[in-house]
Order: C-alpha cells, then sequence, then structure tokens
C-alpha cells in the first residue's frame, strides 16, 4: 500500500511516496513545473507518481497535507480583530485566500484518498528533521517564516514520537525578519535570503548593529519584532514601513540599484543579529533538556553561514539539517507524523537525498542524439576521460541517476570544475550561471579527508553549514573560498560515482575537492530532463554534458 504526503500553497510545493511505510520517493514541483518555488498544487507531480507506480484509488492508503489550513484560518481571524481598521482590505483578502486553500486542498485530497490526515506544519518540520537524523534521541527545533499560527517550535524527538512546544506566535518570527531585511536589500523575498547571506560576508556587521538589534530579539524566553516598523500582519505587499528606513539612516535599495559598500555592512549587520536571537534560542533550549544533539528544521535551516556556528556557539555538540528542510520536506514529515500516530512506524526513514525522477539510457539518447557525443562503456571509462579535461580548467555539465530532493545539487544535477584555478568563479558566474559575481560557490570533497582541507569534523552530505576554509588551502582552493575565508562545504561518501570522480581527480590534481553548483542557470530551476540539461548545455559556455554513460561535446 502507499501513502502520498503533499506540501502546498506557501512556497517549494512537493509530493512524497511511500511504499509499505518506506519512503520511495520525493520531488518539488518546481522540477517539474519550471517555476523557482513554485507554490502551487504539485499536480504535475503527482500525475508523475500516479503513471510511474501504477496509483489508483484501491491501492493508495492515506494522503496527508502538510499543515492544517483550518487552523491557519484561525490565525487569519485572529490578525483580523486586530488589524482590520489599519488595513481591511488585506484582512478580508486574508480571509477570502484562506477559505478558497481550505475548499480547494480539501476537494483535492479527497479526489486522492478518503483517508485525509492533517499534520501540523511545524510538527511536519521536526518530524522530517529527527526521523531522517542519525540520533535515537535528539532536541528538535523548527524555525521558519509562519506556519499555522506557530514561527518557532521546539520538541524532543525520540522513538515514541516528538513533544511539541510553541516557541513565538504570528506575526513574531525570526524568519520574516530575514526575509523583512532581503526585501529591503533589493532582492526577492522567499528567495533572495541565500543572496543576502552571501553579500554579508563582503560587509562590516558593526555598522548597523546596533540599530538592526532594534529590530528583533530574544529576551527572557520571549521572541519580539518591532511590529512598528515591519507591517506583514497588515500588508500582502510590503514587509516594512518608512520607520525602517528612518531607523537604520538610509534607503530601501530598488533591485536594478548597484550594491554598494552600505549595503554589503548592512547584510552583514542583518546576518549577525539572526545569528545572535538563533544562538539565544538554541541556548535557552538546553534549560529544557539535556540531550546534546540537535535536529534543525524550517526554512531558516537553509541558513549556512549560521549553521555552520551553531555547535561552537552553544550547548549542543552534534547538529543534524535534513536535505530539504523548508516547506519541501515538509511532505514527508506529514507522513511520518500520520505514521507515528497510528503507531505504524517506529524506525527512521532513509537520508537518501536522490529521490526524484531518473531517465533511461534510451530518453538520454533520444535527447542527444542530433548533436556530437561519445558512448562509453560503463561509468569508470567516461570518469578516465574527463578527468583531465576537468583538471585543465573544462566546465562539465553533469547528469546522473535520480535528481537531488531539496535546493542543493549533490552530484545528480551539477555543474562541475577545478576548484584551483584562477578565474574559475568569475567565469562560472559570468557566463554559465549568468548571475551575480558576489555569489559563492560550494566544494565537494571526499569525506574522509574533509578535515585536510575544512575546520570541520562531521559529516555534512547535503552542502547546510558554512565552515571555514584552513590558512594553508584559502589560496590554493581559491574558486570555493568565499571573501571571509568560508566554504558550504558537501562531504561525499564512499561507493558513489562522485566518490569515483573525486578520487581520479585528486590523482590528477593533487585534490580531492571539486567546484558544484546546480545545473541551471539564474532565475531557472534545476535541470530535470535529458533535454533540459541539453538546452542548458548549449545556452551556456559549459564545454562538456555528461549524462549517464553519454559525454556531449561542443
Amino acid at each position: 500500500m502507499y501513502i502520498i504526503g503533499i506540501s502546498a500553497f506557501y512556497h517549494d510545493s512537493s509530493v512524497c511516496l511511500f511504499k509499505d511505510n518506506r519512503l520511495i520517493f520525493a520531488c518539488e514541483e518546481e522540477k517539474f513545473s519550471g517555476i523557482k518555488h513554485d507554490s502551487s498544487f504539485p499536480q504535475k507531480t503527482l500525475d508523475h507518481i500516479f503513471k510511474k507506480f501504477n496509483l489508483n484509488s484501491k491501492n493508495i492508503q492515506a494522503v496527508c497535507y502538510y499543515e492544517n489550513p483550518k487552523l491557519k484560518r484561525d490565525r487569519v481571524i485572529l490578525n483580523i480583530k486586530k488589524n482590520f481598521f489599519k488595513n481591511p482590505l488585506f484582512c478580508l483578502k486574508s480571509l477570502f485566500k484562506i477559505t478558497n486553500i481550505i475548499n480547494d486542498v480539501d476537494e483535492r485530497l479527497k479526489k486522492i484518498s478518503p483517508n485525509v490526515f492533517y499534520s501540523d506544519h511545524h510538527q511536519s518540520h521536526l518530524y522530517y528533521s529527527f526521523y531522517t537524523s542519525p540520533f535515537h534521541e535528539s532536541a528538535c527545533l523548527s524555525v521558519d517564516g509562519v506556519g499555522e499560527i506557530d514561527t518557532l517550535s521546539f520538541g524532543i524527538g525520540g522513538y515514541k514520537g516528538i513533544s511539541y512546544t510553541t516557541l513565538a506566535k504570528y506575526p513574531h518570527s525570526l524568519g520574516l525578519y530575514y526575509t523583512a531585511m532581503t526585501t529591503f536589500l533589493g532582492f526577492k523575498p522567499n528567495e533572495g535570503e541565500y543572496k543576502m547571506m552571501g553579500l554579508a560576508s563582503y560587509g562590516n556587521p558593526e555598522t548597523y548593529y546596533e540599530k538592526v538589534k532594534e529590530l528583533i530579539q530574544f529576551k527572557n524566553g520571549k521572541l519580539l519584532c518591532n511590529m512598528d516598523v515591519f507591517c506583514w500582519d497588515r500588508s500582502d505587499t510590503i514587509m516594512f514601513n518608512e520607520k525602517l528606513e528612518d531607523i537604520l539612516g538610509i534607503g530601501a535599495r530598488i533591485t536594478k540599484d548597484p550594491i554598494d559598500k552600505i549595503h554589503e555592512d548592512l547584510a552583514a549587520s542583518v546576518q549577525k543579529v539572526y545569528e545572535d536571537v538563533l544562538f539565544d534560542i538554541i541556548k535557552s533550549l538546553r534549560n529544557v533538556t539535556d540531550n546534546t544533539n540537535l535536529s534543525l528544521s524550517g526554512g531558516c535551516a537553509y541558513n549556512g553561514t549560521a549553521n555552520g556556528k551553531i555547535t561552537q556557539k552553544t550547548q549542543f555538540n552534534r547538529l543534524w539539517i535534513p536535505p530539504a528542510p523548508s516547506d519541501a520536506g515538509s511532505s514527508i514529515g506529514a507522513v511520518v507524523h500520520y505514521l507515528v500516530d497510528k503507531k505504524k512506524f517506529c524506525d527512521k526513514i532513509s537520508r537518501n537525498p536522490f529521490l526524484g525522477p531518473n531517465f533511461s539510457e534510451n530518453e538520454i539518447y533520444d535527447a542527444i542524439k542530433k548533436f556530437k557525443y561519445k558512448k562509453f562503456k560503463d561509468i569508470d571509462e567516461v570518469i578516465q576521460n574527463i578527468v583531465k579535461p576537468l583538471n585543465d580548467g573544462k566546465v562539465i555539465g553533469w547528469f546522473q541517476g535520480h535528481i537531488e530532493f531539496g535546493a542543493r545539487a549533490l552530484g545528480n544535477r551539477s555543474i562541475l570544475a577545478n576548484p584551483t584555478l584562477d578565474g574559475m568563479k568569475d567565469k562560472i558566474n559570468k557566463v554559465i550561471k549568468k548571475r551575480e559575481g558576489f555569489r559563492p560557490f560550494a566544494p565537494m570533497v571526499i569525506k574522509d579527508k574533509q578535515n585536510i582541507y575544512f575546520h570541520m569534523t562531521d559529516d555534512v552530505p547535503y552542502m547546510n553549514q558554512v565552515v571555514r576554509v584552513k590558512d594553508e588551502y584559502k589560496e590554493k582552493l581559491k574558486a570555493v573560498t568565499h571573501v571571509d575565508g568560508t566554504a558550504r562545504v558537501q562531504t561525499v561518501q564512499n561507493h558513489t560515482v562522485i566518490h569515483k570522480l573525486l578520487l581520479e581527480f585528486e590523482k590528477i590534481s593533487g585534490y580531492p575537492v571539486l567546484l558544484n553548483t546546480s545545473f541551471n542557470v539564474k532565475d531557472k530551476t534545476m535541470v530535470l530532463t535529458p533535454k533540459d540539461a541539453v538546452e542548458t548545455f548549449y545556452d551556456t559556455e559549459m564545454d562538456i554534458l555528461v549524462m549517464d554513460k553519454f559525454a556531449i561535446y561542443k
């Protein structure tokens, strides 16, 4: 029997599929639709799994939804009572929207299965993070913009389930603070946060620190945002008012404006305040648990800069973050919550992130047959033939197996390059990714050799922590070392194709490290199909495209 999990209508809509209580598929709708952070009901992904797995009403045990829309309606109603006279149109639109979502979701889910389970938003986050973790027991923390009402929640995870405690409620939100400041700096909300995080490394965090501290604080166990400045509870178009400019002493950046030193410094201050508040929250949890393991989830868990400091700045010794900690992963968490609730589940689920569609050799051949290609007998021969061009500075599009679940390319839909070469970072940013020059690239490194090059000991397979590059390798690994001497590392396990490639690259270059970035260009989603890969390859200045046992040359 199958169980379907669904996340939709906020951002990063997704679908997962369990068979006999085992996770066998998960994918975001954006990878089928081509719309970044697609929030629509994930019909394209559902159509795919119904066809691929021959699903029907008789073999679907239940469908699980990642949150409870009726609880979200309660939040909307409370907000209307508080703010109706400040912005009645916004309040009425909010009520209309959530009412339509309730009706739409309920109707759509019942068409899939009469057995519908509604999880709670933050519980979906917590169940996903803990039940993919390597821990028998851990503290669990969810930090995001907003769920139904909660914006910050805590639990203790064990094999009997997860306890639940609300730590903060809407409108007070660490995630919305970060998104609002992302918007102030001229980046797109729910998308540009990682740009601000990258920009922060160029600035002086002390410049605006005291002013930014006026915007958010965690004090006496309470998270408080300055709602005289922020107005996400009173508007669906703006997140702050003119008072923010007064406090900071600078105007909001328009998207097309150049990025100046003041923007770098402000980004750095915003990041530092975010970290200080987050670390204070995490340290407070040690008052209610002796456990030193922490499972972190929610959209804020993509802040790799903060994540890399958690074990240094708090009393937790080990940190776990799953491959898709935002709303996408909540489709999985909803199913796990259901299984635990029904006492049908007491084991962990797979940590394998390669859960999306894959494509046959024939499907790949159909996409490349008109172009100049070479077919090799196996992947080992492929690696032997591309490792020298890779070392010489050729940029490789890498397309293998099942697409990754989550926002990071982990070696199946990647662009790969030599991290030791001058100008490689600028080349990929400018003529391949076609994005801002300040954006950093991540290294992938063989797990057993990570501590040679980076200040780290834990395994980080999902590229979700920023760590310091050792001084003696900052210049040698220049294309993956950010301006502040850090890198967002991905550790690679044995017995994988990428591991083989890294071993061969080490033989010729001396380094078991490659530059790895997602196989896409600016404002586009990660390539899904062989056709997508070929089109992106010829639309950029990549040199070689590897798909399964095929290599395509320009």
